[in-house]
């Protein structure tokens, strides 16, 4: 959502989308405080066994004794809530900087806790792997703020606000484009780090998960193609600006196909707003796999299966 409002809303920008924006957000930290909380909650019913009538005397162990407790403490929510609501009164551009700089602590503290810290902290692991986690935020997060936020208002101004659409439809193109390199190195990375072997993708249930996650990006990285090289060009034709395109994209679609009206900017207007929906969904389906991935031990982290001889 951050990276929506910084980088593909217009800075001078004081109106609907914005606003909306703003709001979706807060629904969002909303959801993370839910959700940080909720690891605390998982982690330590693992650690005790699933016994729930210790659970305050364990709470206070594992916040005070093991290293899961220590890292939590450095989510900055607190942090996050307070410069959001000072955003909400005073729309600068620091408060929001400071905001986006708590939910990368946040992230942090996420790949500390996870599958990267298991040969130490702040290692390059956890590091790529932070990366890894900012970058999917970046791509995802923005399409939900588009879908959530910024669309809507767009649609209900309808041909009036064609050109800011453009402005701003480009602008999430170039964000996701530039978030995808980072999440695709960031997955070669963990993926090669995390699997041991070629093999692991379909023998283990790790490399299972990890293929299902990997063809549902494929098919939100074909939609975002379809958006940069086709939707993209017609609605920047209808806000009377120019369609600059890769030459070998020129030769597979010629300019004439990009050439739309103001009569067809609605519709165009429609037609991303509806793929931008559709990425958003597959971005919620990438989440729970990544979900299910963090909870399943890598084949590289399993142990080898000793046998005795067999005596004679």
């Amino acid at each position: 959502m951050l990276a929506c409002r910084i980088a593909v809303l217009p800075h001078a920008i004081d109106v609907a989308p914005t606003r909306g924006l703003h709001r979706v957000l807060g629904r969002a930290l909303a959801l993370l405080a839910l959700a940080s909380f909720g690891i605390l909650l998982s982690r330590i019913l693992e650690m005790n066994g699933g016994v729930w009538g210790t659970l305050w005397q364990d709470m206070r162990l594992t916040l005070t004794v093991t290293h899961f407790g220590h890292v939590w403490w450095w989510r900055a929510l607190a942090v996050a809530w307070a410069f959001w609501a000072w955003s909400s009164r005073r729309r600068g551009a620091w408060s929001t900087c400071v905001l986006a700089i708590a939910v990368a602590v946040i992230a942090l503290t996420r790949s500390e806790t996870g599958h990267p810290a298991d040969h130490g902290d702040f290692t390059l692991a956890v590091w790529i792997d932070w990366l890894h986690i900012l970058a999917a935020g970046t791509w995802v997060g923005s399409l939900f703020g588009m879908t959530l936020a910024v669309f809507p208002s767009l649609l209900r101004e309808g041909k009036h606000s064609i050109e800011s659409a453009a402005a701003m439809f480009q602008r999430l193109s170039t964000l996701s484009g530039i978030a995808l390199a980072v999440l695709v190195a960031g997955g070669i990375f963990n993926a090669t780090r995390q699997l041991g072997n070629f093999e692991a993708l379909w023998t283990s249930r790790y490399g299972i998960i990890l293929n299902v996650k990997l063809a549902l990006v494929l098919v939100m990285i074909a939609i975002g193609a379809h958006n940069r090289y086709v939707k993209l060009p017609r609605l920047l034709a209808c806000a009377g600006k120019p369609t600059p395109q890769p030459l070998a994209w020129r030769w597979l679609l010629p300019e004439r196909a990009y050439v739309s009206s103001l009569r067809d900017a609605g519709q165009i207007l429609r037609s991303c707003a509806r793929a931008v929906l559709i990425e958003s969904l597959l971005g919620i389906a990438v989440i729970g796999a990544t979900g299910a991935l963090i909870h399943a031990m890598p084949p590289a982290d399993v142990p080898p299966i000793y046998t005795t001889p067999a005596r004679m």
